[in-house]
């Protein structure tokens, strides 16, 4: 059963007084609260200062988001940190981008399936919101009108497009997705990073669907006696349950992340 974080912290004080220790975490709706539209989003000052202290105490700190790599670099503005974009499929550390193998064969499908989306029939609901994130293309419809069944009418575009059928489809908070059809999910990277930094500690922060793999793959390893892990969920009112059943703890809200945060590198 997941357990509220803050009733819990004498449990993670392992983490806390382990230099060794690395966290990861998400951007939107975990150090970020969610906005409108991705471009308002934004990571404040004083988490900005928080990040900077726990990359100072612990031997890693990462950010694994669903924007571009670059995008998310930009927005969290840390430096020595390792960004991770698109989910898995692009990674920045010492200013170096590289990309999850396979990845660029797909390019070319994928711009083309996200322009003739944004062309097509959906151009014509009012408040959806087109990503062009390079590797993946997303369809935001927070602010389109939720008595249309927008949701709907997009993963009935997608899954009727001959141009999207051999796509992955994946959703999120408010929003469909299209990825390359690659076996990358924040699960894989998750242990990904763990092997090539051998780490035996480890902290994952995360809100959405998409962060449900990287919940699961970290009990799996710590069953297996490979490392000791913690799965931070960040509660809201938009994700299904079992994203919640997922995790170790929650916290309510982006200000607790801070807060615990505060907490980790005091």
């Amino acid at each position: 059963m997941t357990k509220y974080l803050f009733d819990n912290l004498k449990h993670l004080e392992t983490f806390k007084y382990d230099s060794s220790t690395a966290i990861v975490t998400d951007i939107d709706g975990t150090i970020s609260e969610i906005a409108p539209t991705p471009t308002e989003a934004l990571v404040t000052d004083p988490m900005r200062e928080e990040l900077v202290k726990l990359h100072r105490k612990f031997s890693l700190v990462a950010v694994v988001s669903g924007r571009s790599v670059l995008n998310a670099r930009e927005m969290v503005d840390v430096d020595g940190l390792l960004y991770v974009g698109n989910h898995g499929m692009e990674f920045l550390e010492n200013g170096k981008i590289s990309l999850y193998p396979e990845v660029e064969k797909y390019l070319p499908q994928m711009k083309q399936a996200g322009q003739k989306l944004q062309k097509g029939d959906l151009s014509h609901i009012d408040g959806l919101l087109f990503e062009d994130k390079g590797i993946c293309f997303s369809v935001h419809y927070r602010l389109a009108s939720q008595s249309e069944n927008v949701r709907g009418k997009i993963l009935h575009n997608i899954k009727n497009d001959p141009d999207c059928e051999k796509l992955k489809i994946s959703e999120g908070r408010q929003l469909v997705e299209l990825k390359p059809p690659l076996s990358c999910d924040k699960g894989t990277i998750l242990e990904n990073i763990i092997q090539e930094y051998n780490l035996k500690k480890i902290i994952y922060l995360g809100d959405d669907i998409t962060d449900l793999d990287a919940f699961k793959r970290l009990k799996v390893l710590e069953n297996q006696g490979e490392l000791r892990g913690a799965g931070v969920l960040v509660c809201s009112s938009e994700i299904p349950h079992d994203v919640k059943k997922g995790s170790s703890y929650y916290v309510n809200g982006v200000d607790e992340v801070l807060k615990f945060f505060q907490w980790l590198s005091n």
